[in-house]
């Protein structure tokens, strides 16, 4: 018996252990229900496990990024629903103005709700969001950037492409487009004809400042152009004949120089006129040797013959009248006529003043200047008397104005007569007047003349003041239905004004216009109002026309004084301030205010700076920037062309085609006071684009032909361009034609896209490549294309239900692919589930532990345990034995 190795107890342990670490084993089995708990368990099994779980919960987070995703795109199609409401409501109202029950301030009360439509889709398209991710402004597809303003591209999609095997590749980079033009047309529209609706109108005014003068106005004087300007200090000129009425513009006159008739006293002679019959007139006997032509002509006179005046002075006989030729012949005269007579035969003679009435001027006694109206009212040919009312308006040097009547002058033959005092021309003797012999027949009840009677400005008056003498030109309209000849006087009318006197003041020109045909008397009044200049000679201080009711406006015309600007019932239409609102056919829009005070030439101003300014067209053609309005007057207008018609506006556009047109919208009358029409239809512009790698020059695309400025799906299918409208185009003016001309560049046009991809791709499988990419593409206002709609009138009303037709359909489309993307991703995540389950259950059966088989294995190993420590127990006993032994 040994007693240092206790054998059995060794036995005994050994045992034990290897049970206790199988229970152990077994324990943690069963305690985590795993036959693979660490490589040792199962070296291959755990790495098929682990690639397994791996596969499992990549594919647990696949399905929660394709669920996010579903979230995403419900996110776009619900913002997208709105947007599709929002395009119904377009084209509702569309619909609606496009009826012409409207009037055009009701279409453009629609026009605002459209605007504000269109700003609400740009703002959900850049305002609906993801997780911060902008979704409806096309980033979601791709990000671009240009070179040029004018370049824009409109990302419809994702950029990236599939090939036939399976390869993703994006398509970006830098690319050059060049474009090369073939010019359209662009709009030109024309107003209705602007014609003088009131009396007392001016225009085509000019005033001298500097000179002195600051404002002018008229009443009541004849239609014509005027020039007022100064003139050196004239001598008084006593009398100008302005006009006459009722008076022959002709008559025959026969003057007789008598010889020595002392033969024929007593002896006849006959006297015819017109042809009539001839009248006897006896040789008077003489004082002296031979009958004097004083003598003679009384003995005519007694002769009485009918329309015959007779005249003598300076010993000659001046035989007058208007109803014909006058013949004198013989009848027994000892010596034949030709030899007594030398002068026989009559000859027609233009009729003036000055055969009928002689006036006398006195300097030292006139002082005023006048403007008088003479009427006949009685002729006595007994008493060779003429009755005369005459009406002066006074004009003093210093600018005071007065006004005389005298209804009883009569005029004597051969007797004169002061009218200084009675017509205010100053005192007695200042102006005097004689009714010529043998005139009084000339004379009958209602004709009418007037005299301007010119008082010289004292060149040394108390005030130290230079005086100058205003003179006053005027020529008739030839179209004005009441002219009467070509000038408005006979004789230019002047006044003396001295100049001090008449500095910041209204000097009225009063003055009688007489219409020689019908006898209607204008009375007249030109007022100048001065400044603090005074007035210096050999100066012109205004011209101006004159106008008539019904005249074809210029353009310095007030619009209240226009009759497109009165409504049927008499009322204004600028009484209160106006707006015309001005659309472009890009979107772009502008308006204009109108006020009563404004002028035509202030009208086309602010419809030019719209055009230039408010719709951005100046870029085109800075050099002819004030040429898109022009107002047609007569000396300007062309004998063909747009600028044919005097007083109409033409409004040009130099944009060419749909993008050019403009529309105008605001009050019903006022939008009918312009009556636009087209009078040059606008055509698109036919633009030839290659696009080609801007790096390498490689060529993308080749010669494509495209009507307007943008290329659709050309550079790539979601890839929309739009560049400049005008170019590879240059703007001229056209002086011959007064018009813009679009012309080619010789250079061709060249822009840069930036391209990037930016599509929105998801991570719905459980390793590298398994994604998906969404085509989400840009939802705004421009990318629509909505942003061209215009409802203001009815034919852009009419067009733009097409653009919303077009709009709806391309957000039907994006919905589309959304929804389609939706369901595409609903079925992946129930594959993906089942992918999971089957993948879990897999793993299950190679990881997880037989719990039924293990207990079996552990309660055996419990056994053994408690078995292998009851024999360890008695294995340590056995020493005790040899104990025994030795007490023995």
């Amino acid at each position: 018996m040994r007693i240092y190795h206790n054998i059995p107890a060794l036995y005994a342990y050994n045992a034990l252990s290897s049970t206790n670490n199988a229970l152990q084993k077994s324990i943690r089995t069963l305690s985590t229900g795993l036959r693979i708990n660490s490589a040792a368990d199962d070296a291959a099994g755990l790495a098929i496990s682990e690639k397994m779980r791996s596969q499992i919960n990549g594919l647990n987070m696949a399905v929660r990024n394709a669920q996010d995703g579903i979230s995403m795109l419900q996110t776009a199609e619900g913002a997208l629903s709105e947007v599709h409401s929002i395009l119904q409501r377009m084209r509702e109202l569309s619909v609606q103005a496009a009826n012409d029950t409207l009037t055009q301030q009701d279409r453009q009360y629609i026009q605002l709700e459209v605007d504000q439509l269109k700003d609400e889709i740009s703002r959900i398209s850049t305002s609906t969001q993801f997780n911060k991710k902008r979704l409806l402004d096309g980033s979601a597809a791709g990000i671009w950037s240009s070179n040029d303003l004018a370049t824009k591209a409109y990302i419809r999609g994702s950029l990236r492409k599939i090939d036939r095997f399976g390869q993703k590749a994006a398509f970006e980079g830098n690319y050059k487009i060049q474009i090369n033009a073939k010019p359209g047309q662009a709009e030109a529209m024309k107003t209705d004809i602007f014609k003088i609706k009131h009396k007392n109108v001016v225009m085509d005014v000019s005033l001298n400042e500097p000179a002195g003068v600051a404002a002018l106005r008229v009443d009541n004087v004849p239609a014509g152009t005027y020039t007022m300007k100064t003139l050196a200090t004239e001598a008084n000129s006593g009398v100008a004949l302005t006009g006459t009425y009722g008076f022959p513009e002709k008559y025959h006159k026969l003057e007789v120089t008598t010889g020595a008739l002392a033969a024929d006293i007593g002896k006849k002679f006959s006297i015819s006129v017109a042809g009539g019959a001839a009248v006897e007139v006896t040789v008077p006997a003489a004082a002296a040797v031979n009958p004097s032509a004083a003598e003679i002509a009384n003995a005519i006179r007694a002769a009485d013959i009918a329309d015959l005046a007779v005249q003598e002075a300076g010993g000659k006989i001046t035989l007058i009248s208007t109803k014909g030729a006058i013949a004198i012949a013989d009848v027994d005269l000892a010596t034949a006529v030709g030899t007594v007579f030398p002068v026989q035969n009559s000859t027609e003679t233009p009729l003036t003043f000055s055969d009928l009435l002689t006036s006398v001027v006195t300097d030292a006694q006139l002082e005023n200047n006048a403007s008088i109206l003479y009427e006949v009212v009685s002729v006595n040919a007994e008493a060779k008397s003429v009755t005369l009312k005459a009406t002066a308006n006074i004009l003093m040097p210093d600018g005071t104005v007065l006004n005389k009547v005298n209804d009883n002058i009569v005029l004597t033959e051969g007797g004169e007569v002061d009218l200084s005092v009675s017509l205010g021309l100053g005192t007695a003797g200042a102006f005097k007047m004689t009714l010529k012999e043998g005139m009084t027949s000339i004379f009958s009840i209602g004709n009418k003349f007037v005299h301007n009677v010119n008082k010289k400005a004292s060149t040394a008056p108390v005030n130290a003041a230079a005086g100058v003498t205003v003179e006053i030109a005027g020529t008739q309209t030839q179209s004005w239905p009441f002219k009467w000849g070509a000038a408005v006087t006979d004789e230019n009318l002047k006044f003396g004004l001295d100049t001090k006197k008449v500095t910041s003041k209204e000097l009225h020109f009063r003055n009688f216009y007489l219409n020689s045909k019908n006898g209607t008397v204008y009375e007249g009044d030109i007022v100048l109002n001065t400044n603090a200049t005074e007035m210096t000679a050999d100066k012109t201080l205004a011209t101006f026309e004159a106008a008539y009711v019904g005249q074809v406006a210029k353009k310095d015309v007030h619009l209240r004084d226009l009759d497109k600007f009165w409504d049927s019932q008499g009322r204004f239409l600028l009484t209160d301030p106006q707006t015309i609102n001005i659309a472009q056919g890009d979107g772009k829009n502008t308006s204009i205010t109108l006020y009563a005070t404004d002028t035509l030439s202030e009208l086309r101003s602010k419809l030019n700076d719209a055009i230039a300014n408010g719709l951005g067209q100046a870029r085109f053609a800075v050099s002819h920037a004030n040429s898109f309005v022009t107002f047609v007057e007569e000396e300007t207008r062309q004998a063909y062309g747009l600028e044919t018609v005097p007083g109409t506006f033409i409004i040009r556009s130099m944009v060419a085609g749909n993008a050019g047109r403009l529309s105008f919208s605001g009050d019903e009358d006022l939008i009918k006071a312009l009556s636009l029409n087209v009078v040059q239809e606008s055509k698109e512009n036919a633009f030839t684009a290659s696009i080609y790698d801007a790096h390498n020059g490689a060529t993308v695309v080749n010669s494509v032909t495209v009507s307007g400025n943008q290329l659709i799906g050309v550079i790539h299918p979601n890839v929309d361009v739009e560049f400049d409208p005008m170019a590879n185009i240059e703007v001229a003016w056209n002086e011959n034609l007064r018009n813009f001309e679009l012309k080619k560049i010789s250079t061709p046009y060249e822009t840069i896209l930036h391209l990037v991809d930016n599509s929105t791709i998801f991570q719905v499988g459980a390793n590298e490549g398994e994604d998906v990419a969404i085509d989400i593409g840009n939802m705004s206002s421009d990318a629509l294309g909505v942003t061209r709609v215009i409802v203001t009138d009815r034919e852009s009303a009419s067009r733009a239900i097409s653009i919303l037709d077009n709009a709806i359909n391309k957000v039907s489309t994006q919905r589309a692919k959304i929804g389609a993307f939706q369901n595409s991703l609903e079925h992946t995540v129930t594959n993906l589930t089942t992918t999971g389950t089957n993948l879990s259950a897999a793993e299950s059966r190679i990881r997880d532990a037989d719990m039924s088989l293990e207990m079996l294995n552990f309660t055996k190993l419990q056994i053994l345990s408690q078995s292998g420590t009851a024999m360890l127990a008695q294995a340590n006993q056995l020493p005790q034995t040899v104990l025994s032994l030795i007490r023995g």
